[in-house]
């Protein structure tokens, strides 16, 4: 009788402990999530508007970056150009501020050294002169400079903006892959999202047709680019417009949040599937894999990076991007605590980045860019 109590005293506490456990997850896991505030935005935007105001010749810090991978320099630029596109809708006393950064991200993304590197063949037929025909660098030049003309409507760049929108959206027609090349042979879909992108913000700023062009390509790829087991987009096409590389992760992020411009509602689907396929829910914390159902450790590759069970750094910090753009502060909460554990703040004078934490990344400010663009949702 006396073994028989105790047993049933070690399932009430037991069962206290469960309840206990239940509690602490369910406060962890309320939709909490916030914007970082005003003193930590003005140390992060200390640090960015210094290394862009530097230029990307070779001894600052962003020419220092291109040299490691010139796609990382073009990167800091947009990325941080968005970042203070979605802060000056918030905050409109930063607006001139943000203008005056985004002009000079302008000014840095026509030099030499950010533009030569897709300089990999003649300028397309509808392209201007002077710039690279990549998708890649086309699409985030022609949104930094929607964003510029956003906040300056009678901007500068608007001549170069009216042109290259004109001439992105008549490749668009043209192209039989329905997908711009980023490199030779190599017709990226997340590098097609911006562009995209880019022309719908051309459309709303301009009241031009060039929107079109995305709703053409979300139709298409409904019929043809979705994966058949997952639904979700494929990562690459071929000249012929077939699927030709798997979705993945750091991808599929990446165009989730730019699809949110050109038609929300594919882009919320997309977000639904790629939780569903490429994420486990750890209740507190949410991490998202490179590949679906595969639980690999290994090196990866310049865009997965690391892999630890599967899961990648870009796969699960474009979801909390995407969290944030769509409201889903639920996720953007665990999300965000993923993102914070594997991240250490850096502290110099009156700037502020984060570096990464365990593995040696030397990405700064590229990161720095990004998780400032995906801590703050647009919109006032």
């Amino acid at each position: 009788m006396k073994q028989k109590r105790h047993w049933s005293k070690r399932v009430r506490w037991g069962r206290l402990l469960v309840l206990l456990g239940l509690l602490v997850g369910l406060c962890y896991s309320w939709p909490t999530y916030q914007p970082p505030g005003r003193p930590e935005v003005r140390l992060r935007l200390n640090y960015l508007e210094r290394v862009i105001q530097e230029g990307a010749t070779p001894p600052t810090t962003l020419g220092r970056l291109t040299q490691l991978n010139a796609e990382w320099g073009l990167f800091t630029l947009s990325f941080s150009t968005y970042a203070l596109a979605n802060l000056a809708q918030r905050q409109p006393d930063l607006r001139a501020e943000a203008a005056a950064t985004i002009g000079r991200a302008i000014e840095v993304a026509l030099t030499a050294p950010i533009r030569q590197p897709f300089e990999f063949s003649a300028p397309a037929e509808h392209a201007e002169p002077t710039l690279p025909s990549s998708v890649l660098y086309l699409g985030h030049l022609n949104l930094i400079l929607g964003c510029h003309r956003q906040l300056v409507p009678n901007s500068p760049y608007q001549h170069l903006h009216d042109s290259l929108s004109a001439a992105l959206a008549a490749r668009y027609q043209q192209e039989p892959s329905g997908n711009l090349p980023s490199y030779p042979g190599r017709r990226w879909l997340p590098d097609n999202t911006v562009a995209l992108a880019s022309l719908a913000l051309h459309s709303r700023l301009t009241g031009s047709a060039y929107a079109a062009a995305g709703h053409r390509w979300v139709a298409r790829a409904q019929r043809k680019w979705l994966d058949p087991t997952t639904g979700l987009l494929a990562s690459m096409v071929d000249a012929a417009g077939q699927p030709s590389e798997e979705p993945r992760g750091s991808h599929l992020g990446w165009s989730i949040w730019f699809l949110t411009q050109v038609d929300s509602a594919f882009a919320r689907q997309q977000y639904a599937l790629y939780q569903h396929h490429y994420s486990t829910n750890l209740g507190v914390l949410r991490l998202y894999s490179e590949f679906a159902h595969s639980y690999e450790t290994g090196a990866g590759n310049v865009d997965s990076g690391p892999l630890i069970l599967g899961y990648g750094i870009p796969a699960t910090a474009f979801a909390f991007a995407d969290a944030v753009a769509l409201g889903d502060w639920r996720n953007a909460q665990r999300l965000r605590r993923v993102i914070s554990l594997g991240s250490r703040k850096i502290r110099g004078g009156d700037e502020l980045r984060y570096g990464v934490r365990l593995i040696d990344l030397e990405v700064n400010p590229l990161s720095e860019a990004l998780l400032l663009w995906a801590d703050v949702p647009g919109g006032g």
